[in-house]
């Protein structure tokens, strides 16, 4: 007996062809005979209706996964108040269908910590809930399955972590003559690399009022955030015992002593409203200029002092801007005593632990016209106890002690300031490193 799917008058009978009993007769239409039969398989009606089925499956499945995307920004919060990373805070209106709806949010390219996205809602919390999150592998995005009680619209309020924000502080101070006080101007440096326009972006840096501007991924944008006029400074010179010669004129080190500006993040000096940020800081002093005929006013200029590198100041400290050297103050630093007392030693007799008497004498010339405030900087490593000071010093952890000195104007000579202190090293061992 002949098969039929070879059969000729079979595959070309219109009746057969076009039966529609044969076309939706699961037994004909599953048939591997009739499946794989190049004549039915590309008979007009059965491609007809597989292309039915696949659509109506994927009309299926893709009404399952439909999901809401988010609409552009109503609004948008920046904060810097950290540097490591930049708090970004959106508000988004979406509208909701009653029952549950899936909200898609996608940052593709953009520098989002995807574990400190968090999403709120503002117009009817009470009505509307983020039953679950769901994140599509190898995807840059989220889902939120959001269930509301009705159809309405809801503003969300979507914050996240952003990265590559970067965020720099810059300085200009500019001195008086007199060096008495100065001008200081703040400025903020913003890169933007996270891959995202911030579009009227709200900015807060932490201090001072917010700002609206616009930023697009690869700008930098600077701009002035804070000045303040007359800020009152004082002159330092600071001598450290660990990196400044003892005794220049024997040592043959004829060096300058460090000078710098101290400003104070106070009420009293127009500041202390809140931390002064570690920046680059170019300082600059005013100057006279010659008048152009005479008879005429002297203008004014202003001269490159130097630049430093400000640390992180907090309300009610002091940050100190070095300037240069000095070289009209001379310190000279002897130890005019240096015995071991209450040694013990071991069964061998040798020496395993012992005191100290020391006495230090440091004398001090200020060739200058003015009076000037100095500090001297001492270290005295392991275990000690001050037997006698001239001077009051402060101790400024338990290994370094401060003396704060006002020397008078030319004070030099048999003028000079001198300081000694006596000082008992205790269970000294000899093995002790020279500063901690």
């Amino acid at each position: 007996m002949k098969t039929r799917l070879f059969n000729r008058v079979n595959l070309f009978n219109p009746f057969n062809l076009f039966n529609p009993f044969n076309l939706f007769n699961p037994f004909t239409l599953f048939n591997p005979f009739t499946l794989f039969n190049p004549f039915t398989l590309f008979n007009p009606f059965n491609l007809l209706f597989v292309l039915t089925l696949i659509t109506v499956v994927a009309s299926r499945v893709q009404a399952r996964v439909k999901l809401v995307a988010l609409p552009e920004r109503a609004r948008v919060v920046v904060s810097l108040n950290n540097p490591d990373a930049t708090l970004v805070e959106e508000e988004r209106l979406i509208t909701l269908q009653k029952g549950l709806n899936k909200v898609d949010f996608s940052w593709r390219g953009v520098n989002i910590d995807s574990t400190s996205i968090q999403a709120r809602m503002l117009s009817h919390p009470e009505n509307v809930t983020i039953l679950n999150t769901s994140y599509p592998p190898n995807e840059n995005a989220l889902i939120w399955e959001i269930s509301s009680n009705e159809a309405q619209e809801e503003r969300v309020r979507i914050s996240y972590l952003l990265s590559a924000l970067t965020r720099e502080v810059t300085y200009k101070a500019v001195a008086e003559p007199n060096e008495t006080a100065l001008t200081l101007r703040n400025y903020l440096r913003l890169r933007n690399d996270s891959g995202e326009d911030l579009s009227n972006a709200e900015i807060g840096i932490g201090y001072g009022s917010t700002f609206t501007k616009t930023i697009e991924h690869g700008e930098t944008l600077e701009m002035l955030s804070e000045r303040v006029e007359g800020l009152g400074i004082k002159k330092l010179l600071t001598w450290d015992a660990a990196t400044l010669p003892w005794d220049p004129e024997y040592e043959k080190k004829t060096v300058g002593i460090p000078l710098s500006y101290v400003v104070k993040n106070d009420k009293a000096s127009k500041l202390g409203s809140h931390t002064l940020l570690p920046g680059k800081v170019r300082i600059f002093i005013k100057t006279k200029e010659q008048p152009e005929n005479a008879g005429a006013a002297a203008g004014e200029g202003v001269a490159f002092t130097g630049e430093d590198w400000a640390q992180l100041t907090p309300v009610d400290r002091e940050m100190k801007l070095y300037i240069g050297q000095s070289r009209d103050v001379k310190v000279t630093q002897r130890k005019t005593r240096d015995d071991r007392t209450n040694i013990r030693r071991n069964a061998a007799n040798a020496v395993v632990l012992n005191d100290t008497d020391e006495v230090y004498k440091i004398e001090i010339e200020n060739f200058k016209k003015q009076a000037i405030d100095l500090v001297v900087v001492e270290h005295i490593p392991g275990y000690w106890k001050m037997a006698e000071s001239s001077h009051p010093f402060e101790r400024k952890d338990a290994f370094t002690i401060e003396y704060k000195l006002n020397l008078p104007a030319e004070s030099s000579g048999t003028k000079k300031t001198t300081v000694t202190f006596n000082v008992n090293r205790l269970n000294v061992q000899g093995n002790e490193p020279a500063s901690y």
